[in-house]
């Protein structure tokens, strides 16, 4: 009887020209051993991951971390309640970098020839990211257990969509298996604009492409997967930029796709604490818990400001409502109506929470004024509204719409009216909008304002107190339905998951969608020299 067959994989090793080379041995014939060396394939279609806001690793240009996400714990200690002036001077986007230090978890991939901090892993926040970055590369890797592996599993499920086709074929499963997807991570200096950033992904793009040319690979064009701003960054890149023939499909999660009013509220009240709990609170503590501290960082940062509500997102979602009357903006332009309002309590900027601790002088004043107004002029408004409407034609993307996570979608201030001048005034109408701030430190949901009276008596205005009211919108806790839910005929499919905005791509049902889109997406390799004949 003859002894049964062994058959041992011979996994290889590259050189520096990406050469696979392979460990052999010499065995007695009697052994009756076949040496099997694992072959992977040649064409290699890069993903990109995009990080959103505050989602990439800052250090500043003399190699001193700023910014780093590789533990809550860690992150708490570095900005827990850190004063607004000391947050202005470190935040400054003019003075930061990418830092491609953060934590990672290696792993041996070397057939991808890069490691994954080479393929910048270290550059995007471990705590918000790291799992869902491995879980993608395992599944991707994934070329020996084809009967029970991600990609497979998918055929035995479903997963239903509001809009567009997930569904799969065995055919086009199997046609991810003769590509490598090596996965990469792009952080980006979030606090730039995003068209600088969307500058720096096409190099990114180039980059990665030419190395694996290099290499002696098929590689030609890649795939992009956003979270919340990142997409606004792969928008402009694909759309503005002429990036589009690199793409071969884009995944978005989460994107404000018409902004978010939080940006707003953020500036006017600090970080909202939407769950009310201890973690939630900790949370704002470190992003900025007030006016002062988000105005100092945010007024100087276009990235950020480019995620207000643009014309598209709609009118009349700011409202300064009492108990006769609500006025709501913007009529037309919430740029001249909102965001440019100087010397109005509901304005956007305050003054003097631009530059704190410094002078008080009103020409101080206005030169931080108008750098923040430049600012908005410049590269807010103009890279809001050219990329309105605007989406790679092979774009899939999924939302929350959960009023666990509610978000605002209008923002309100409601007026609270001393009972006594409230009835002596009875007959007399009160104008907030024109109103009069009376406190100028105030930083957080209230404001104390003396708004005016209308028609005769012998007060001229009236005491008030403006409070911000709580997000009433369904949504994902940052971005409401109303900016979250992309418009059918900009996508290939639209899946809408319950989610809260920072963690999306932790969630399972996110990240079988992701991947079914990726599959999807893979098939307009056809299209391209890198298809098979």
């Amino acid at each position: 009887m003859s002894e049964e067959k062994t058959t041992p994989k011979i996994e290889p090793t590259f050189d520096e020209d990406g050469n696979a080379c392979y460990q052999l041995f010499s065995t007695p014939k009697e052994k009756n051993i076949v040496q099997q060396c694992v072959v992977y394939p040649d064409r290699v279609i890069p993903v990109i991951f995009i990080p959103g806001v505050m989602g990439s690793n800052l250090k500043d240009k003399k190699g001193k971390k700023i910014w780093r996400l590789d533990s809550n714990l860690q992150i708490l200690g570095d900005w827990f309640k850190e004063n607004a002036a000391v947050r202005k001077k470190k935040l400054d986007p003019n003075e930061t970098i990418v830092d491609d230090g953060g934590n990672i978890t290696e792993k041996s991939e070397s057939h991808l020839l890069k490691t994954r901090r080479q393929r910048g892993w270290g550059t995007v926040g471990y705590t918000s990211y790291a799992t869902f970055l491995d879980w993608l590369q395992n599944t991707l890797n994934d070329f020996d257990n084809t009967l029970s592996n991600e990609r497979v599993i998918l055929l035995k499920s479903m997963l239903k969509t509001e809009t567009g086709d997930v569904s799969l074929s065995k055919g086009e499963v199997d046609l991810t298996y003769r590509y490598l997807f090596p996965v990469f991570a792009m952080g980006y200096n979030w606090l730039q604009s995003n068209g600088d950033s969307a500058i720096a992904l096409g190099k990114f793009i180039d980059k990665q492409i030419q190395f694996y040319q290099q290499k002696g690979r098929m590689c030609e064009k890649v795939i992009l997967i956003t979270h919340s701003m990142g997409g606004l960054v792969a928008r402009h890149y694909t759309q503005n930029l002429g990036g589009a023939a690199k793409v071969l499909g884009v995944v978005h999660g989460v994107m404000p796709a018409l902004g978010a009013a939080a940006t707003y509220r953020r500036m006017k009240a600090g970080t909202e604490n939407g769950s009310g709990n201890v973690v939630d609170w900790f949370g704002a503590q470190v992003l900025g818990p007030s006016a002062e501290a988000m105005t100092a960082v945010l007024s100087q940062s276009p990235g950020p400001l480019q995620l207000l509500p643009g014309k598209a997102y709609g009118q009349r979602w700011l409202k300064i409502r009492d108990d006769k009357t609500t006025h709501a903006l913007p009529v037309a332009d919430p740029y001249s109506e909102i965001y440019l309002q100087r010397d109005r309590w509901w304005g956007l900027c305050e003054d003097q929470f631009i530059n704190p601790g410094k002078s008080t002088d009103p020409a101080d004043r206005d030169k931080d004024w108008q750098s923040f107004s430049k600012t908005i002029q410049r590269e807010v408004k103009p890279f809001i509204e050219d990329l309105c409407g605007k989406y790679h034609p092979n774009s899939w993307a999924f939302y929350s719409a959960d009023m666990t996570y509610r978000a605002y979608g209008d923002v309100c201030w409601r007026a609270n009216t001393p009972r006594a001048e409230a009835w002596l005034n009875r007959n007399r109408q009160r104008d907030g909008l024109a109103a009069r701030a009376l406190d100028k430190t105030e930083m957080y949901e209230k404001r104390t304002v003396s708004s005016p009276l209308l028609g005769s008596g012998w007060a001229k205005g009236i005491h008030q107190t403006y409070q911000l009211l709580p997000a009433e919108e369904a949504g994902d806790g940052t971005v409401p339905v109303r900016s979250g839910r992309i418009a059918e005929h900009h996508l290939q499919a639209r899946f809408q998951v319950s989610v809260s905005h920072e963690p999306a791509f932790q969630n399972r049902q996110a990240q079988k969608f992701t991947l079914r889109a990726l599959v999807k997406i893979v098939q307009q390799i056809e299209q391209t020299a890198q298809r098979y004949e």
